[in-house]
């Protein structure tokens, strides 16, 4: 039942004594995201940021040096410059890195000490990208807030534009008749400090979660069928229905033998996602993300195939990797 949660595990583990050298910096996967970004345009600027913490906490990275990122690969932001009183913290769909400084007088200063990053392989362009992204805030960049929002910074012909995340997101909305259908488990995650999360797969799980214009209900758990009205800010706003309890008792399908430990989530935790008014977005090709603080849970309407040989092995045949109903 359980897929991937070692895995998830080490992404979180691998690079914490990097991540505690750096200011700000969390955990994560290298992984690019399949959707791409939406577009992104500089507005005139109004003001230079003259302190640091006129800007201090998230941002998702809107375009570096004219490319646009992607804004989630499944259930984690994958491009980001999230400051702090020390620094900040960056990530363009690879690596992960920081650099120490303040912002004073519409400037980043950049504060000298050894350089931190992890060391992931994702390609000639990524990597090229990550250092191009990391030296940036090395060349003293300058801070602007624009008229709609966003922070741009600029040094050495390049720009950086930033857009808090729960602004970025409504740009990902599905439409609400994209949400009509059947929708596979795909995985849970359980959301830490920072950017840090940890999760598990649920591929193996039985069941569809149904969506139409009005009701969502998992197809093994009849019982908690529930009403809901999607609202302009991209929310599944719960608005009838049973109240589900707090361990899957009635739904075997989502319990599992042993249950998780420290930060690793639950599958039970994917029914409570679905029953907290999730926030939705686009999360990947033919992927939603439904999201509360602390839980996000990936549904994927793509076909899942895998291989089954006859006991013998004389014979194969393609068969869905979990049973629908």
């Amino acid at each position: 039942m359980l897929e991937r949660p070692i895995a998830a595990l080490l992404a979180c583990c691998s690079t914490a004594l990097v991540f505690a050298c750096i200011p700000a910096v969390q955990k994560g996967e290298a992984e690019e995201g399949d959707l791409p970004a939406a577009e992104g345009s500089a507005a005139p600027a109004t003001a230079p940021v003259t302190d640091s913490r006129e800007i201090e906490g998230k941002w998702d990275i809107v375009r570096f040096d004219g490319y646009q990122p992607a804004r989630l690969n499944g259930p984690t932001r994958v491009a980001f410059a999230d400051f702090t009183d020390r620094g900040v913290a960056l990530r363009i769909e690879c690596n992960y890195s920081g650099a120490a400084g303040f912002v004073v007088d519409g400037r980043f200063r950049p504060e000298p000490g050894a350089a931190f990053q992890t060391e992931m392989g994702c390609g000639a362009v990524r990597e090229a990208r990550d250092t191009a992204l990391f030296s940036f805030f090395g060349k003293s960049p300058s801070v602007e807030r624009l008229a709609d929002g966003k922070i741009l910074l600029r040094a050495d012909g390049k720009e950086l534009l930033l857009q808090r995340p729960d602004e970025r997101r409504l740009d990902f909305l599905p439409r609400p008749e994209e949400l009509a259908g059947e929708w596979r488990l795909i995985g849970v995650t359980r959301y830490m400090e920072g950017n840090g999360h940890a999760g598990i797969g649920l591929t193996d799980v039985p069941g569809r979660v149904i969506l139409t214009d009005t009701t969502a209900s998992y197809t093994r758990c009849p019982q908690y069928d529930f009403g809901y009205r999607y609202t302009e800010e991209g929310r599944l706003l719960k608005t009838s229905g049973p109240a589900i309890p707090a361990s899957p008792a009635s739904c075997a399908e989502l319990s599992e033998p042993q249950r998780g430990s420290g930060d690793m989530p639950t599958q039970w935790d994917a029914m409570s996602v679905l029953h907290a008014s999730p926030m939705i977005e686009w999360a990947g090709k033919e992927e939603i993300l439904l999201s509360t603080d602390r839980i996000g849970l990936v549904l994927s309407r793509a076909p899942c195939r895998t291989i089954e040989q006859s006991g013998d092995h004389s014979e194969t045949k393609e068969v869905d990797c979990a049973s629908p109903r």
